[in-house]
């Protein structure tokens, strides 16, 4: 799977990208070996609360409040030896960190937010702000999925046309 996500970052034209939803940053690392930008947006305090679209049978939360914490430092650290051009990072809920984002055309966008609400928040304002032939991947994509982030990537794509493609647990639109 790694070698399909560097596949996508290959095929996305030059310019910035941004993950949003960090976590430890594994995914965030192969992007900074990519020209342009890279900007990381996570709460790096876990998930948020979780909404009604965020349970899944038997009715309890996947993701409760505070799952896959993952502190700023932490995150910090682990590029701290990176001799690519550093991530640059950025603290905030979404979709309110949102508007504090630098105004940019993105060529690659990453939304792994595991929540309904968030991911759709991200899918919402990333659209409009695409290069032309720049990818937006989602995490969490199951295509039966009627709860979390699977309800979100599966409403958009009802709405937004077909996935360009899909891979394991991701899917891809090419704008």
């Amino acid at each position: 799977m790694i070698e399909a996500f560097k596949k996508l970052l290959d095929a996305a034209p030059a310019g910035p990208r941004l993950e949003l939803g960090v976590c430890r940053g594994d995914t965030l690392s192969l992007m900074i070996d990519h020209p342009g930008e890279t900007f990381g947006v996570d709460s790096f305090e876990g998930m948020g609360e979780p909404g009604e679209h965020d349970v899944s049978p038997p009715g309890e939360p996947s993701y409760p409040k505070g799952r896959l914490a993952v502190p700023l430092d932490v995150v910090t650290a682990r590029f701290a030896s990176c001799n690519e051009p550093l991530p640059i990072l950025v603290r905030g809920w979404i979709p309110d960190v949102l508007p504090t984002l630098p105004p940019r055309a993105w060529a690659f966008v990453h939304i792994d937010l595991d929540h309904y609400a968030p991911t759709l928040a991200c899918l919402e304002w990333v659209w409009p702000r695409m290069l032309p032939g720049g990818i937006v991947c989602c995490d969490d994509w199951f295509q039966d999925r009627d709860y979390l982030a699977g309800r979100a990537i599966n409403e958009w794509q009802a709405s937004h046309g077909p996935f360009a493609g899909t891979f394991g647990r991701k899917a891809y639109w090419i704008l």
